[in-house]
Order: C-alpha cells, then structure tokens, then sequence
C-alpha cells in the first residue's frame, strides 16, 4: 500500500512541471494591451448674450380693490321709518344729495313748538319785569318826595309840642306816618334790587330754553338722512315702517364711486430698490403732494382678464402705518380715480369692491444696465462660456432685483455669453456647446420694458 502512493507522488510531479513551463512561454509570447484615445465629449447649453439695456424698475404685487370712501349711516333720534327711497337697495347707484330714508319727524316738530311757546312765555315776562322795574322806580321818586314831605311835617309837630300847642297824640300820630312812609319807600328799593336777579333767571331760563329749540332742531334735522356723496349701496339693514334708534347700529353703507383704492404688501428691500429719488424731506409735508409724486413712484392697476389685460392709471398715495415684522413687507396704497367709468361690457368690467388685482409700481429709469433672468444667478454666482467654449464659474455683485431678472453691478461685461441651462454637474473647464436662445432673450428684454401684451388701458 505504502508502495502504491509514493508512486502516485512521483507521478504529479511532471504534471506539474509541465504546467510551469507552458505558463512560462504563454507569459514571454503574450503582447501588450493597446491605449486607446477617449475623445472629450461636449455639453449642450443654452446661452444668451448679456445685454445692456434700460431698465424701469417694477414690483408686481396682487390686492384687493376697496372703495375710496365707506359711509356707514346710524340712527342719532329714534321713531319709525316713514320714507324710504325707492333705489334703496344693495348695489344701486345713487346720487349725492338725495333723500335714502326718513324717520318719523312728529315727536320734535312738538319739541320745537313747545320750546318755541316757552321761550315766547319768557320774552314776555322778561318785558313785564322791564315795566314793573320802570314802574317801581317812579314811584320810588313820588314815595321819596312824600317822605321828605312827612320828615318835615314831623319836625313842625315837634317844635309845636315844645310849645304845648299839639298834644302827644297828634305827634305820635304823625311819627308813625313817618315810619309808614320810610317802610314804603324801603320796599320799593328791594322790589327795584330784586329786578336784574329776576331778570337774569329769566334769561337763563330763555337760553336754556334756545339750546332745546337748537336740540330739537337738531333732531328733526336728523330725521332726515340723504347720500353725503354720490355712492353705491352696499349694505342696508332697515325696512319700511321699522322702528330704530341710536342703539341699532349701521341702517345702511354707502360707498364711494369717484376713487378705488387698493392695498398691497411689498417687501422693504424691493421698494428700496425702485426709489431713485433722493433729498430729505418731512413726511407730514405731503398733505398737498401724494407720496408716490415725492418719490417719483408711478402705478398701474391690472386686471387679468382671459387673456386680456385690463389697465388702470394709479397714484401712490400713502404707505400703511406699520411694518409686518414676520414678513418684512410694508403696505402701499394706490388710488384710482373714477373706477366706474369707460366700462366696456365683455372687454373693461369696473374696478368693484373685493375685486383682485395687480399693481405694478414702477420707479424711474436706469440706463445701461447690464440684465440677466434671476433663474441664472446661483448664490452670487453665474455660469458663462469662456475661451475655447470651456464652462466659466463667474462671482457677480447685484443691484436691483426685479420679478424674473438680475441688474449686475459687477462680474461681467456686455456681449457675454450667458449659461441658462441647469448643469448637474457644473464643473469649471468643462466642454460645452452653445445655442443662442433667442427666445429667453426677448421676454427678458420685455420683462424689463415691462411691456404686457394683450393690455386695454383708457
């Protein structure tokens, strides 16, 4: 046994040593691997050339119309409604001047009468206390006289009585006429100095009685109720024959038809941007000049409309009076004048309350301007074609910044060509191959124009 396997060791050996050999010669015979040349391969972009142009510019933001003016009418008197006009109902036109409603004006036309009779009564008496006063006074005089007339009387009686040719009786007799006669004179002057007193309790009462005349005047006045400025009716809350007060609240709202006005929020950064304007100024100053005119901001109101555009002329009257702190915007208000009128059915609706809309605020020009679309710039940087058509990483400073475009202070040079197309990934030297789109280059220029197709404007 031991035998048969040393003979089977003895046997492998030259297997394998034939093995090595062939190894050997495969490996010496074998040729090399050939180095092929792997062409570079280009990327499609799309590019356009940067353009220097004017710019005008514009923030678009969307509100909603609002009247000018709102009128709310309450009832200052109380009684039933005994007049109502016949338009008077929501959404009816009606002129300034006319007469909307009427309470029952029966209770103060009494008050006025009364008040009227009652202050005749106290002209009267105050007439009656001029002729007692006047009166009192001339019998004052006769009174007088007669005293003077009795103190001397008295004083021959007592020089008599000296003479034992009166008796004590008779004396007496005449001292007590003398008092009587002072006593009358007495009560003439307090009756004379009891007259002004009188008199100005009279008059007193008579002005009391003037300012309840003026009350109720007032109050039948206020019975009446008509439209302080031509409107349309928004709102009425009263009926025919409804009894009302001061309590009910609004009987009806009016609003205004000659202005819209329309509220939108704009971010503080962007408004900056379209304020070319300079100078310090008071702000409370611009009671006669809008502040859009100060700051040479103009306005438009757009309504889309189909595929219409529907345009109105704006002012920029006045900022809100506080900034929203989570969204940093500040609202402006714009003010369209006569927002009913040139109504064209089917083609230009009116400007309607609750109505949405665009406004575009516009500021003035700047010339030679480098623009590019925002969707270019990536985080202060844009990608250009360089020199042997290789993909360039460019560092760019902004200035203004519009809906869909970028003005560049600094970074590029007119003419070059701009990459529009994302590339994922983008890097540095990379080979590509540009097409002009003709197509992003015009709706940039026209969005900086600001140019809308399709517009109807009066």
């Amino acid at each position: 046994m031991m035998q048969n396997n040393k003979l089977k060791r003895l046997l492998i050996i030259p297997a394998i040593l034939l093995g090595v050999v062939i190894f050997v010669l495969l490996v010496k015979n074998a040729s090399k691997p050939e180095q092929l040349q792997v062409a570079e391969k280009a990327t499609m972009v799309r590019v356009l050339k940067v353009p220097q142009t004017e710019v005008t510019p514009r923030i678009l933001a969307t509100g909603s119309v609002q009247p000018g003016q709102t009128w709310n009418a309450v009832a200052q008197v109380s009684g039933k409604i005994v007049e109502l006009h016949p338009l008077l109902k929501k959404g009816e036109f009606i002129s300034q001047g006319e007469l909307l409603l009427k309470i029952d004006p029966a209770d103060y036309e009494l008050a006025i009468t009364q008040a009227e009779t009652s202050m005749e009564s106290a002209r009267i008496q105050m007439t009656q206390i001029d002729v007692q006063e006047k009166n009192s006074k001339a019998s004052l005089v006769i009174e007088r006289q007669a005293l003077k007339l009795a103190e001397a009387d008295l004083k021959r009686k007592q020089r008599l009585l000296a003479k034992n040719t009166v008796s004590h009786s008779d004396y007496d007799k005449d001292k007590r006429a003398l008092l009587g006669q002072k006593q009358s004179v007495q009560s003439l002057l307090n009756s004379i100095s009891l007259y002004p007193v009188q008199r100005q309790e009279l008059q007193a009462q008579l002005a009391k009685l003037e300012a309840q005349l003026a009350a109720a005047k007032l109050s039948l006045e206020r019975t009446s109720i008509s439209m302080p400025f031509a409107g349309r009716i928004s709102e009425v809350s009263v009926e025919y024959q409804q009894l009302v007060n001061d309590r009910l609240g609004n009987m009806l709202v009016v609003d205004g038809i000659d202005k819209a006005e329309i509220a939108v929020q704009v971010p503080m950064r962007r408004l900056a941007g379209l304020i070319r304007k300079g100078g310090m100024f008071n702000i409370m100053e611009l009671d006669k000049q809008n502040i859009g005119e100060r700051l040479d901001l103009s306005a438009n109101v757009i309504l889309e409309l189909g595929q219409q555009q529907v345009i109105w002329d704006a002012k920029v009257m006045r900022l809100s009076n506080e900034l929203d702190p989570r969204t940093r915007t500040v609202g402006v208000i714009v003010e369209v004048d006569q927002p009913y009128a040139n109504v064209e059915p089917g083609k230009r609706p009116p400007l309607v309350k609750g109505m949405f809309v665009n406004v575009e605020l516009s500021g003035s020009s700047i010339a030679d301007s480098m623009v590019v679309p925002l969707s270019a710039v990536h985080e202060n940087h844009v990608y250009v074609v360089g020199a042997d058509q290789r993909l360039q990483r460019r560092a760019i400073k902004t200035g203004l910044v519009g809906a869909d475009y970028v003005v560049i202070r600094d970074g590029l040079k007119p003419g070059e060509q701009l990459v529009l197309s994302d590339l994922i990934p983008a890097i540095d030297g990379m080979l590509l191959t540009a097409t002009d789109d003709n197509d992003a280059l015009q709706q940039l220029l026209s969005s900086v124009a600001g140019t809308a197709a399709g517009s109807s404007q009066p």
